[in-house]
């Protein structure tokens, strides 16, 4: 509601004036807005006026209360209300002023967004990889107000020709993004004004889960078993034998594999809790080859299960080597994280319950197990239809 706020005015409301029955009997809050001085209201309430003043600037807004009624009356009021306005635009105008200052990508991302992004995002090692791999190389040098979304675009066409799923692309450019609007928090540095417009992502097909049959299983168990001189290789083979997430293998540490136990404590899961997974005789075989390897090559075993021979720390991205792989056996349709979904599937159906499952996968509800549900129907399926054979 808008008014001309004067003394009188307020004095009738205060006497639950006759005449304004908009705002007799009041029950609640009813706020008035001075139709004369942009920003001053009133906040009318059982117990007595207040005075407050509202401004808006670059998106945020301030709220200030400014005294009560009739302690203050309108010139008054009016008058704190032009001087907290020339402030806050004082302010804004200092703010903009020290904006101005230029950050590059590689600055911002290795002084700010990164550790802070170890401290409060579940999702650093996503957006760690993601600036190694495809952003520092391509944008580091330039300014964060120069990445406009016309770069972004040229990102998703170049992710797209280098065969990356429209999936990881568009989960890469929704990084990308909220990385480049924290910066304006993290260290008052502007971004190009068009990443606050709405950005058209690819369609990406619905997600489905795709399973090992039994020979696929085969072939990439033996192509394993004889190429057990590559770190990514048995990496792989890792992923496959315990149904760990891609993350958990890569940053697996020796501290925290116990052979005699056969057993992986996880300190870090998806649902941020530490677990730990049982190992079968092949995830231990395949910890035995990995050992063996790095006392082949350096004389002693490294921190991580998996050292990145150049880097001697975890890989972030061993997506090309497994291109190629799934490419040469066939299995071009297959995920890192399908191999997930086999574990998962070939415990169901060789008799293992979805409460097996659920611990194994290190899955926190119940329901995210249920996805295989389907098959433990089928193989009960199969179980009931013995008994066709048994009346034959």
């Amino acid at each position: 509601m808008k008014k001309l706020l004067t003394d009188s005015v307020l004095k009738g409301l205060m006497r639950n004036n006759q005449d304004d029955s908009s705002i007799k009997n009041v029950q609640k809050r009813v706020t008035i807005s001075d139709i004369t001085s942009q920003g001053l209201s009133v906040d009318i309430r059982k117990n007595g006026i207040s005075f407050y003043f509202r401004m808006t600037l670059h998106g945020r807004t301030n709220r200030i209360t400014i005294g009560t009624f009739p302690a203050i009356n309108v010139a008054s009021a009016r008058r704190i209300c032009e001087a907290h306005r020339t402030r806050l635009m004082l302010q804004s105008n200092e703010q903009l002023i020290q904006k101005d200052v230029k950050m590059r990508l590689d600055e911002y991302y290795e002084k700010h967004f990164l550790p802070w992004c170890e401290v409060y995002q579940k999702t650093y090692s996503s957006h760690r990889s993601l600036y190694m791999n495809h952003l520092v190389s391509r944008f580091g040098k330039m300014y964060l107000d120069e990445i406009s979304n016309k770069y972004l675009y040229g990102l998703v066409q170049d992710l797209i020709k280098k065969e990356y799923s429209k999936s990881f692309v568009n989960k890469s450019i929704q990084h990308f993004r909220s990385a480049l609007k924290k910066a304006d928090q993290l260290c008052d540095v502007q971004i190009h004004p068009s990443l606050s417009n709405k950005f058209s992502l690819p369609m990406a097909p619905p997600k489905k889960e795709r399973f090992l049959n039994d020979k696929e299983a085969h072939r990439l168990r033996d192509y394993i078993a004889s190429n057990d001189k590559d770190e990514v290789i048995l990496l792989i083979g890792f992923l496959l034998y315990t149904g760990a997430r891609r993350h958990e293998a890569f940053n697996a540490e020796w501290q925290h594999i116990k052979i005699e136990e056969r057993s992986w404590y996880v300190p870090i899961t998806k649902s941020g809790k530490p677990r730990y997974i049982v190992l079968n005789r092949r995830a231990l075989e395949i910890a035995a080859k990995a050992q063996q390897l790095q006392y082949e090559k350096y004389g002693e075993k490294r921190r991580w299960l998996f050292a990145n021979p150049t880097t001697q720390k975890p890989y972030r991205c061993v997506f090309h080597k497994w291109n190629r792989i799934r490419n040469e056996l066939n299995l071009s349709d297959v995920r890192l994280h399908d191999l997930r979904h086999s574990f998962a599937s070939t415990l169901v159906n060789n008799g293992a319950t979805l409460y097996e499952v659920q611990k194994l996968l290190g899955h926190s509800r119940s329901t995210t197990t249920e996805r295989y549900a389907h098959l433990a129907n089928h193989r009960l399926a199969k179980a009931a239809s013995l008994i066709d054979k048994a009346y034959e």
